[in-house]
């Protein structure tokens, strides 16, 4: 067994690294003299858009073939909560729509550290759960794991974007904590408690469902048929008034059921594969506990008798088999193995309790000294800048906001075909075309959109300026000729320029 001096030195060590790592990133993510601006998820400007739209009082769910093309993609409680903290912190600071990513970006910062603060509560109550004496083994490793969710490499810059993933994630953290305290007590009451905080989560985000179905698959192996139908009821009757009480296109954006999804079993790989490295001191140990359930009677008859590793175990089942299912979509990344890593965390730590006192413990123990050694090197290349990325702002900021000055200088109404320029502080047009995501892929199938969408604009001479990827009048944008434009000398960036040929 692994002394507990070298255990803690190899915790604080993975824990710095991290927090050094996490820190670097904030640090420059955020400025008090400028308002940044920068991606950090994909199609992170559909958000930042819809956001806007709320703080201006202007409805958030709209038909993407209607003008201005737009899609908003997440569950309402999302946009009414990021907006109503913008519009708050906009109006007592007196700045303008310039600074919605900035203070947007600080909610979800608040999400990570309340998310982290419950999941560290969770852990360490497993640790105790049921009388468990104290062990140093396994302490570390508890706390270690809440930061590995919320703080380290594979929360990265979801912790400073506009999404819902990190509350969406804080809310599954809390539900579980509120039914493992109350489980003991009243089976009943946990199911229904965490039903309404898993319905929460699924108001941020609509594929929130990795915990629910953990903790539903919980109580049906279970037996605790009861609880479980008060918990059906409950999360599906509130999920129920929600999708019934929203008008046509709330459903459209909330099932995309207008979106023809791309799956791919090689992209579910790839965003695993990308995950797993980011996580090593929670997956690799766990391969041992998986391997001693396996091959020791005595640790499995422990671990299939504690109702506390039962929960992890079934809650892992479940969320990464409905979380596999959703990383095949085209498009998603390692935030849908949030939740599944959640649960792999809880169970390694319940697991370690249950082998107090075997030879498994040891091997465990020193599975994860080994992983957070990995782990601390993995984060010193990232902040030494031989991997990944640290500085998100650097690498859009100066960019879009000398493309800005370049483009203002040319006549109004402009069109820009960079996504990120369109937002309303950016490039300044009589109206912003932000377009969904799936404006392109719509277009081609031949789904009729209002005014012909952009090319029958173009096409109308609606615009004075077009700032396009392409120089060739006959390649056009969006099925439309240029011939009623003339091509600008220079360019603003890596878009040219081209100005309506007056009568």
């Amino acid at each position: 067994m692994p002394s507990e001096r070298i255990l803690r030195a190899a915790w604080h060590a993975s824990l710095l690294a991290m927090l050094l790592l996490m820190g670097l990133r904030i640090y420059y993510g955020f400025s008090f003299s400028e308002p940044l601006q920068y991606i950090s998820s994909g199609d992170e400007q559909a958000s930042l858009y819809a956001i806007w739209k709320y703080v201006n009082g202007l409805e958030v769910f709209t038909d993407p073939t209607r003008s201005p093309y737009s899609m908003s993609y997440f569950n309402a409680l999302f946009y009414a909560a990021y907006g109503t903290w913008t519009w708050t912190w906009q109006g007592l600071l007196s700045v303008p729509d310039a600074w919605i990513p900035t203070i947007a970006r600080t909610l979800t910062l608040v999400g990570v550290l309340l998310g982290w603060v419950g999941l560290s509560v969770a852990f360490r109550f497993i640790v105790r759960a049921n009388g468990s004496p104290r062990d140093a083994a396994i302490e570390p490793m508890a706390v270690l794991s809440a930061a590995i969710v919320f703080v380290g490499p594979l929360m990265g810059f979801w912790a400073i974007t506009v999404r819902p993933d990190v509350w969406a994630l804080t809310c599954e953290a809390v539900g579980v904590l509120v039914f493992l305290k109350t489980y003991g007590r009243n089976k009943t009451q946990a199911a229904i408690l965490a039903a309404i905080i898993f319905f929460i989560a699924w108001m941020f985000k609509q594929s929130a469902i990795g915990a629910v179905s953990g903790v539903g698959l919980f109580l049906l192996t279970g037996r605790c048929f009861r609880p479980l139908v008060f918990y059906c009821a409950v999360f599906w009757g509130l999920c129920a008034v929600c999708i019934l009480g929203g008008d046509d296109v709330y459903r459209q954006s909330l099932f995309f059921s207008k979106i023809q999804l791309v799956f791919s079993p090689a992209h579910a790989l790839g965003v695993w594969g990308n995950a797993l490295p980011k996580t090593l001191p929670i997956y690799l140990p766990l391969l041992l506990v998986i391997y001693g359930l396996i091959r020791h009677a005595e640790f499995r008859a422990r671990l299939f008798a504690d109702w506390v590793a039962l929960l992890f175990l079934t809650g892992f089942v479940a969320s990464a088999g409905v979380m596999s299912v959703l990383t095949l979509q085209d498009g998603s990344a390692e935030n849908y193995t949030f939740t599944p890593t959640v649960f792999a965390a809880g169970l390694l730590i319940r697991s370690s309790v249950c082998a107090g006192g075997m030879s498994a413990l040891s091997k465990i123990s020193h599975a994860w000294i080994a992983a957070a050694g990995i782990h601390v090197v993995l984060c010193i290349l990232v902040i030494a800048g031989a991997a990944g990325l640290l500085d998100a702002a650097g690498k859009n900021h100066a960019y879009w906001t000398n493309m800005k000055t370049c483009i203002d200088k040319f006549p109004k109404p402009v069109f820009v075909q960079d996504t990120y320029l369109s937002l309303p502080w950016m490039v300044e047009s009589t109206e912003p075309f932000v377009l969904a995501h799936t404006y392109s892929q719509t277009r081609e199938v031949g789904v009729p959109h209002e005014m012909g969408g952009i090319g029958g604009r173009i096409a109308a001479g609606e615009f004075r300026t077009l700032a396009l990827s392409t120089d060739q009048a006959d390649v056009g944008y969006d099925g439309a000729r240029l011939d009623g434009y003339k091509l600008q000398t220079g360019q603003c960036g890596n878009l040219f320029i081209w100005s309506r040929v007056e009568p």
